[in-house]
Formats: structure tokens, sequence, C-alpha cells
């Protein structure tokens, strides 16, 4: 199995992790929020812990859908046939770029929308996205406009763990409940 096939695997299980981090928030959250954990008014929540309950909703949704987004345009994107390699790197990167910055846009507009106060997990998920959407214009500059392929390592590296940290961020609320189930 080479690198490729590696980071593939790894997606499909990252991708599944969130969805069952997703699952067991709306299965334990479901009974007392019901549907307004994916619209309410911030103007009807009444504490702290209520914007954070809705802004974990709002962010982990938007995760996932914008994770799965991104997964399949990136496979389709590398069975593009183009006949020249750079513009295929160029679309590449641009591609990751639109989507990550629909991320933070859809982001953005559900939590004022919806006036929510952003949770620690959507400012982490915005900070990482930021980071990433920095290392995919690097990599659209160098890659696609200079043919400079040395950065690759570290747009790699520094994808992975900027997803890694989002991951986490996403899984600190469900460890947080659990936590304080098993106090009491």
């Amino acid at each position: 199995m080479d690198l490729k096939e590696f980071l593939f695997s790894v997606n499909r299980i990252v991708l599944l992790y969130e969805i069952l981090i997703l699952s067991w928030f709306f299965v334990t959250h479901f009974s007392a929020y019901s549907w307004s954990l994916l619209y309410v008014r911030g103007n009807s929540l009444v504490s702290l812990r209520s914007h954070e309950i809705h802004s974990y909703s709002t962010t982990i949704v938007c995760f996932l859908i914008f994770h799965l987004i991104g997964t399949e345009i990136e496979v389709a994107l590398l069975a593009l046939f183009l006949p020249e390699l750079g513009d295929k790197i160029r679309v590449f990167y641009l591609v990751i770029l639109v989507n990550q910055f629909m991320f933070l846009l859809t982001l953005f507009c559900l939590h004022r929308m919806q006036r929510l106060l952003f949770s620690l997990t959507a400012r982490i998920c915005s900070y990482t996205t930021f980071i990433i959407m920095g290392v995919a214009m690097m990599q659209l500059i160098a890659r696609g406009y200079f043919d400079y392929h040395e950065l690759k390592p570290v747009y790699k590296s520094i994808f992975w763990t900027s997803n890694l940290i989002g991951v986490v961020a996403i899984s600190i609320y469900p460890v947080r409940q659990i936590l304080v189930y098993f106090k009491k």
C-alpha cells in the first residue's frame, strides 16, 4: 500500500468517525432540543450552554457535509483528464480553496442567521480552515504557476494536521459530555 492509498483509507475512517460523532450527538440531544438543533434564533436562547450546543450542531453538520463534498471532488479531480499537468494542479488547488471558503461562508452565515455565538469548536474549525486555505494558496502558486513541487510534504503535513485538529475539535464536546456522565 502506497502513501496515497493509506491517506485515502485514513480519510474514510475519519469520515466514518465524524458520522459517528454526529449520530451520537443527535441521539443524545434530539429528545431535548428536537429540530431546533439545526435551526433556532439566538434571541430565543437564554444561556451560553444553549448557544454552545446549537453552534456545535451547526458546525459539525457543516464540517461533515463539506468534508464529504471535498473528498468526492478530490477523487473526481484526480480522475479528471486535462492535457497539461499544470492545468490539473491549478484546478485541483483552486477547487480546494473554493470548498474551504464555502465551508467558512456557510458556517458564518448560519451563525449570523441564527444569531448564535461561535462555540470553541466553531472557532477552531474556522482557524484550521484558514490555515488549509493558506497552504492551498501556497501550493496553487508554487506548483500551479511556478512548477515548484518541493513544498508538497509541507503541504500534506499541514493539511492533515489541520484536518485532524478539526476532528479533535468536534470530538471535544462529546468527550466532555461522556466525562460528565461518568462523574455522576
